[in-house]
């Protein structure tokens, strides 16, 4: 399917993610999400091997989670990338709190791969759907306004980090990526947790609340979306007239002009 080809392009280009000649970490799990982006990393870049680079977290959380390593390197060790693996012993699992803690150890491991590579770009696969879930909960827990525009295109890793996380699929659908996945003759593993509404709040949303709301309009998911965007664009206009006020407060009459303004917020958001 091009057409999703043709809008991680746009995606990357439009949305200033990496350059040619940057290395990028690209976390995989060996589901289909991350499956589909390494996929496209593979045929957008001139130089895969040399640029991209897969780090695989093994969390340890079912008795055949070593069947994800053993089919990422099948799958794209004959495209000669660099793929790194760990593991998390379940002895290591806190006994609360194990969804925060396996991220922080995913994101520690994804810093250091990085830091070995020299690569400034961490690569997620989250998608629409995921954009959708994290609005809906945010919006259910209660949070205030300026917090439901949820998932950035690119931030930094952390705060002060010059590693930026890049999320290329972020309109894209899950549909599309499945279709992609299919068309493509990949392959990847389904895990099981993530189907039962029962497991986590997320897995609520992800298997009732969203298909309901599909239900009553196909387009749900991407509506959802605009609308956070739409949530982050207003709270950028914010910012920006805030920072207009405060520069022609500190020196009367200044020229300046939007694009400036907004370069200038950018370097703030970004630490580059």
């Amino acid at each position: 399917m091009k057409n999703l080809e043709r809008q991680f392009q746009l995606n990357v280009q439009t949305k200033k993610l990496f350059a040619g000649n940057d290395k990028i970490v690209l976390a995989i799990s060996g589901g289909a999400d991350s499956t589909v982006l390494a996929r496209l990393f593979i045929k957008y870049l001139k130089d895969p091997a040399g640029h991209l680079i897969l780090a695989h977290v093994d969390h340890d959380l079912r008795s055949d989670s070593f069947l994800e390593k053993e089919l990422i390197d099948k799958q794209f060790a004959k495209y000669h990338v660099k793929i790194f693996h760990t593991k998390w012993p379940k002895a290591d699992h806190p006994k609360r709190g194990v969804e925060a803690a396996a991220r922080d150890f995913r994101y520690d491991f994804y810093k250091k791969i990085a830091a070995q590579a020299g690569a400034k770009r961490i690569a997620l696969a989250h998608h629409a759907n995921d954009q959708a879930e994290t609005v809906l909960l945010k919006i259910i827990r209660g949070a205030d306004w300026s917090t439901v525009a949820s998932m950035s295109w690119s931030r930094p890793l952390f705060t002060d980090s010059d590693i930026q996380v890049i999320r290329p699929l972020l309109n894209v659908p899950k549909s599309s990526i499945y279709a992609y996945a299919r068309q493509q003759g990949l392959q990847w593993i389904e895990d099981p947790s993530n189907q039962d509404p029962a497991y986590t709040s997320r897995n609520q949303i992800r298997n009732v609340v969203l298909p309901a709301l599909e239900k009553i309009n196909p387009d749900a998911v991407s509506n959802i979306a605009d609308f956070s965007r739409q949530i982050a664009d207003l709270k950028n206009d914010q910012l920006i007239e805030m920072l207009k006020i405060w520069i022609n407060d500190q020196k009367k009459n200044l020229p300046i002009s939007r694009r400036q303004l907004e370069e200038f917020k950018q370097l703030l958001d970004n630490k580059e």
